[in-house]
């Protein structure tokens, strides 16, 4: 296991203080979509303590990015399996596509 080293800096009073700062997010959270906000505040109201961990450690917009992209191919998925059973009447007219949609 790696070894943790930690740096300190001496206060007024003689006492060494650790020199602690929270891990910056790879991945910017307004970049998020529907689906991991929705990921996020399920987490965050069921299973706070998963949450905290990857907040404090700054994996939860990497996380909750993965779970958009895995939601976003599951929803591509989807539509394309209804198109495929449920083609339209008219592939050229932007009402029907997008009602089907």
């Amino acid at each position: 296991m790696a070894e943790i080293t930690m740096t300190y800096h001496e206060g007024a009073d003689g006492m060494l203080y650790p020199l602690l700062t929270a891990p910056e997010e790879t991945v910017s959270m307004t970049n998020l979509g529907k689906f991991a906000v929705r990921a996020m505040e399920y987490l965050k109201e069921n299973h706070n303590d998963r949450y905290r961990t990857l907040k404090r450690f700054g994996k939860l917009a990497e996380k909750m990015q993965e779970v958009e992209n895995e939601a976003n191919r599951m929803m591509d998925e989807l539509e394309n399996s209804y198109l495929k059973n449920n083609p339209p009447g008219d592939r050229n007219s932007t009402m029907e596509m997008w009602q089907l949609r």
